[in-house]
């Protein structure tokens, strides 16, 4: 596993609609208050808790927010679009204020998580085998490609040519490392162009390991967005970690699922589809790494940056024994602020 500079976790729990539904032209989303205000959007408040509000916004307003996001993060949050999950079958009371209640619910997180823990260090030789074959010019490659692309906006075609170059490169390597257990595939994305991309290695179809990133950048309508670090750097760890393994030669008990999510910075969008889709596939999951701006390193700072809220413990407090016991480099915690 290879954790480099920045981790943003992802619980594999959510309430996500299960139902396929095209593009609206209000959606609803949860943000805090402050990215509302900042964006200049005109929006419907439906109900308000913490800080946060829903609100119903326009389509052409999503892009205001992305924009928004990424001028006030991390002092003010980012947003998820929750129309999909607020129309579902799974949301029976369509309650406002209870849905948002719902979503805010997190437990309290100390400090530091390191006496909670469940998973241990095992394998350690094997491990530390794989560390030494990992090739750093491969992830320059592989983000000097995903950078040639003027952006790869969810709702355009540049989108789509890098999940076809993403599906293409891990069907390669499978093939070339001698691979008939892994499956690549696509889970389009309601509404956008660009689909998310799945690999799975392994045919079990026991509670799998999901190891992912954003690959998806803001549109390049007033500005060319390489998006070189957000998430080009975790969209090529996931690469780089998916062709170790591979090349390895290993066998594993559970399924490891490589994911490429599309339309995050619109609110989250590709990986509420791809849940879905495990959903309707009953694909069971026991825990998910996000890898978010792995390569981001403030005037070198080297310093690990693991997320506290809408997070599993058990699984963070296993990455802090991982990173002391193979990556030694420093870690700390932040907050979120959005799922």
């Amino acid at each position: 596993m290879i954790l480099k500079k920045s981790l943003l976790l992802l619980s594999s729990a959510t309430f996500l609609a299960t139902t396929a539904m095209a593009a609206p032209t209000k959606h609803l989303v949860i943000a805090p208050q402050c990215l509302l205000n900042a964006s200049q959007v005109t929006f419907t408040p439906l109900a308000s808790r913490q800080g946060y509000k829903l609100a119903s916004v326009n389509a052409a307003d999503i892009e205001k927010l992305a924009e928004t996001k990424h001028h006030t993060s991390p002092t003010c949050g980012g947003f998820n679009d929750v129309t999909r999950a607020f129309y579902s079958k799974r949301n029976r009371s369509k309650d406002p204020q209870a849905f948002l209640s719902s979503y805010l619910e997190q437990p309290a997180q100390p400090a530091t998580l390191t006496n909670h823990a469940t998973y241990n260090i095992q394998f350690e030789k094997e491990t530390q085998a794989l560390l030494k074959t990992i090739t750093p010019q491969n992830m320059w490659d592989n983000l000097t490609t995903l950078t040639s692309f003027k952006d790869r906006y969810a709702g355009s075609s540049n989108g789509v040519k890098a999940a076809n170059w993403i599906k293409t490169k891990i069907e390669t390597i499978a093939k070339e490392t001698g691979h008939n257990d892994v499956k690549v595939y696509f889970v389009n994305t309601g509404g956008y162009q660009q689909p998310s991309v799945v690999a799975k290695l392994g045919n079990s179809n026991e509670p799998g390991i999901v190891i992912g990133g954003h690959m998806d950048t803001l549109s390049s309508t007033f500005s060319k967005k390489p998006g070189a670090d957000d998430d080009g750097s975790g969209t090529v760890t996931v690469m780089e970690t998916a062709r170790t393994i591979l090349a390895s030669g290993m066998k594993f008990q559970k399924p490891i699922y490589f994911i490429w999510y599309s339309a995050e910075e619109l609110g989250l969008i590709g990986s509420q589809y791809v849940v879905a889709d495990f959903q309707d596939k009953k694909i069971p999951v026991e825990a998910a790494i996000q890898l978010d701006m792995t390569g981001y390193a403030y005037q070198n700072e080297k310093t690990i940056w693991l997320m506290t809220d809408f997070v599993s413990k058990d699984v963070t407090s296993f990455l802090e024994k991982l990173i002391t016991t193979y990556v030694k480099q420093p870690y700390k915690f932040s907050r979120c602020s959005y799922a």
